[in-house]
């Protein structure tokens, strides 16, 4: 199994779209979304991934309200809050939008898989047998601090992470 991850989008529509139409040609099943999606238009996009999102909240996501009732009338968006933790294909996951508090869930050598967000730079750590990863994020331009856009797809056989860049400036 295939695992897109993305992180960060802040209002970037198109740059969401391109890395849900990459990760649905690349075969990924399951989408793991960092949080900072900002709004729930954004939601409509997400849809568009042929398999399962996970979504957990960012520190600049508004319409908190809105955005709920939106993912719990999806068939595909799946809501965590602030912490998804779950168990695919024997990989064990744990993600959060913040980075110390996924740091110290990797070393705590619980998971294989630990997904944060915020900085909006690409990290990629091995700590003991645990992957720590930032996919960097989905919005970029040539007047924010965001040079790159990026995401993660992450092999669930292999344990390898594979970034993608949309663009960089």
């Amino acid at each position: 199994m295939k695992i897109a991850i993305m992180s960060d989008s802040h209002d970037s529509w198109a740059n969401l779209e391109k890395a849900i139409k990459i990760a649905n040609e690349k075969g990924c099943e399951v989408l793991l979304f960092a949080g900072d999606l900002i709004a729930p238009s954004g939601l409509q996009i997400l849809e568009k991934f042929s398999g399962t999102v996970n979504i957990v909240f960012g520190n600049n996501d508004g319409e908190k309200i809105r955005l709920v009732r939106s993912i719990d009338a999806s068939a595909n968006l799946n809501f965590f809050y602030d912490i998804y933790e779950e168990t695919l294909v024997g990989v064990r996951i744990f993600m959060n939008h913040y980075p110390r508090f996924v740091e110290l869930a990797a070393k705590s050598g619980e998971f294989d898989l630990c997904v944060f967000g915020h900085t909006h730079t690409y990290h990629h750590e091995q700590i003991g047998k645990t992957l720590l990863v930032n996919p960097g994020a989905i919005q970029a331009s040539e007047v924010s601090d965001t040079k790159e856009s990026s995401f993660i797809i992450f092999d669930c056989e292999t344990k390898k992470a594979e970034k993608v860049v949309l663009s960089s400036y």
